[in-house]
């Protein structure tokens, strides 16, 4: 079957070796973004990334392409760009596309940094989901560096609470971990996500391409001069750098073991390590009801 022209369609992650998400789609009703993640990697396949606008025809393609995907398929909104980007707050495209959703038998993960989602608690209450929330470090001046336009990382804890709260399951990216920035609280960013209500951590390493890897440096001259030396020693996979096996897997397997004594699942993306893992699935979608 064809998905030429969907905006709902099959989940690819370039074909990676290493990803273990389990079958689902994927959908963004934005192309770009506005938050300005230095560290993203979108920016490398999506033109003009960071000026964010609203896909053509959103709401006619999303009503033809639910009649066309099987019945109870999971969703995953967005892994590209951000559904609850600042513009969402005036153009409510996000907020359309739950309207159609809830008219239809489909589960729905949605990935963020967006604290607009909070607007919508009213009709993911109707929906069968889960949110799981990005979240890289606890030091606002760091996250202003890294995400200059997102929310701050308390407001995005909060939003957290706030959705656990009202009965909507909730787990966090801790996504990328950047050796030199922001590896050094981790414990405590994984406390709190715990107190606000999440149940399964998302874990991955800074995979740089040379855009993301160009922005960091600008930014972060000595800790991306250091890092790069341990890039050195790792390797390329598909278009992105890797750390040292090694040096990952002591990464991931601390934030494991945090996890674990904190009652949290774990499971990192794209790392090659599922034997670290300890839920269904490693992108949360196994929070959905």
């Amino acid at each position: 079957m064809s998905f030429k022209g969907y905006v709902i369609r099959p989940f690819d992650p370039w074909r990676s070796r290493l990803c273990t998400c389990p079958p689902k789609y994927s959908f963004d009703p934005y192309t770009g973004c506005e938050h300005g993640c230095l560290y993203c990697y979108a920016s490398s396949y999506i033109k003009d990334f960071y000026n964010c606008r609203p896909k053509k025809d959103l709401l006619k393609n999303v009503r033809r392409d639910l009649k066309r995907i099987p019945i109870d398929s999971l969703i995953s909104m967005s892994n590209s760009s951000d559904p609850y980007t600042p513009m969402e707050a005036r153009l409510r495209l996000t907020r359309a596309c739950l309207k159609e959703f809830v008219n239809h038998r489909i589960r729905l993960l949605i990935i963020t940094k967006g604290v607009i989602v909070l607007r919508d608690i009213d009709l993911l209450k109707r929906l069968r989901c889960a949110v799981t929330m990005t979240i890289t470090t606890l030091d606002k001046a760091l996250s202003k560096r890294l995400e200059p336009h997102a929310p701050t990382p308390n407001m995005r804890l909060n939003a957290l609470s706030t959705l656990s709260a009202s009965d909507i399951p909730v787990g966090m990216r801790l996504d990328p971990i950047i050796p030199f920035l922001n590896d050094d609280r981790i414990e405590e960013l994984l406390k709190e996500a715990k107190n606000a209500g999440v149940r399964h951590i998302v874990a991955s390493t800074f995979k740089p391409r040379y855009d993301s890897w160009r922005r960091m440096a600008d930014e972060f001259p000595e800790e991306m001069d250091k890092l790069g030396r341990l890039f050195k020693m790792g390797e390329r996979i598909g278009r992105s750098w890797y750390l040292p096996r090694e040096f990952r897997f002591k990464l991931m397997k601390n934030v494991a073991e945090i996890c674990k004594r904190l009652g949290l699942t774990f499971a990192c993306c794209r790392e090659g390590f599922p034997q670290l893992h300890t839920a269904k699935t490693c992108d949360g979608s196994h929070l959905i009801g």
